[in-house]
């Protein structure tokens, strides 16, 4: 029952971490027409992708 416990917390985690990568740059300086970051545009990673 934990097991699937922590499956969902972490799922729960993933889509949330998405969603607000998704939207990093929504609100930013750095964000483009299209809401993209520089820094993802450049390449970069999403900073909550350290979060899988």
């Amino acid at each position: 029952m934990a097991e699937n416990i922590t499956k969902s917390i972490r799922q729960m985690l993933q889509e949330i971490a998405d969603d607000i990568c998704n939207n990093y740059c929504k609100y930013r300086d750095t964000g483009d027409e299209e809401r993209l970051c520089d820094l993802i545009r450049d390449g970069g990673d999403c900073p909550l992708d350290r979060l899988n």
